[in-house]
């Protein structure tokens, strides 16, 4: 059984091989980097990881992209939510609002944009826990953090894992 016209070479077999351990290094290398650098728990690293994950270059890139996009696009609309309006459950409502009217109304936007809405309940949920504006911000934060930390260690991954693949491929 053959996947996707995206990767025509590799069975499904080889497929999940792949996933399984891009998927494992890549949580253990998000995880112990992270709380090495003081994040207790970096659940949203290994969530970005999954998403952005795959085993075609060009597949990655482009989650990569959108992931980055939309991480923007929330991070930036929870930041002024939290700023202007303050940790709350309208506040929320009113920043995954915006958040999706931004990516609906720019062309060309990555098709997931689900991610930017997301993105703000996630920061802005960090944020309900705070106790006052900069400690919300510096929450919200460490989940943007994590969240790109997991992408690029996806992607990063997917470059050297391609690389890997084609000269073992080249050797038979």
């Amino acid at each position: 059984m053959r996947l996707p016209v995206s990767l025509p070479t590799l069975s499904l077999r080889e497929n999940a091989l792949i996933y399984v351990v891009k998927l494992i290094t890549g949580s253990l290398i998000c995880w112990f980097g992270l709380r090495a650098a003081g994040i207790p728990e970096p659940f949203w690293a290994m969530i970005s990881l999954i998403v952005v994950t795959e085993p075609a270059l060009d597949i990655a890139k482009r989650n990569f992209r959108a992931r980055v996009i939309n991480t923007i696009n929330g991070t930036v609309v929870a930041g002024l939510a939290l700023w202007l309006i303050g940790p709350s459950f309208i506040a929320m409502l009113i920043a995954l609002t915006v958040a999706t009217v931004i990516a609906m109304s720019i062309e060309n936007y990555p098709n997931n944009w689900r991610l930017a809405p997301n993105t703000t309940v996630v920061l802005m949920s960090a944020a309900l826990a705070g106790t006052g504006l900069s400690d919300e911000l510096r929450l919200a934060m460490l989940r943007f953090v994590e969240v790109m930390t997991g992408s690029t260690v996806a992607l990063l991954q997917t470059i050297v894992y391609a690389a890997v693949l084609k000269r073992w491929r080249a050797s038979d």
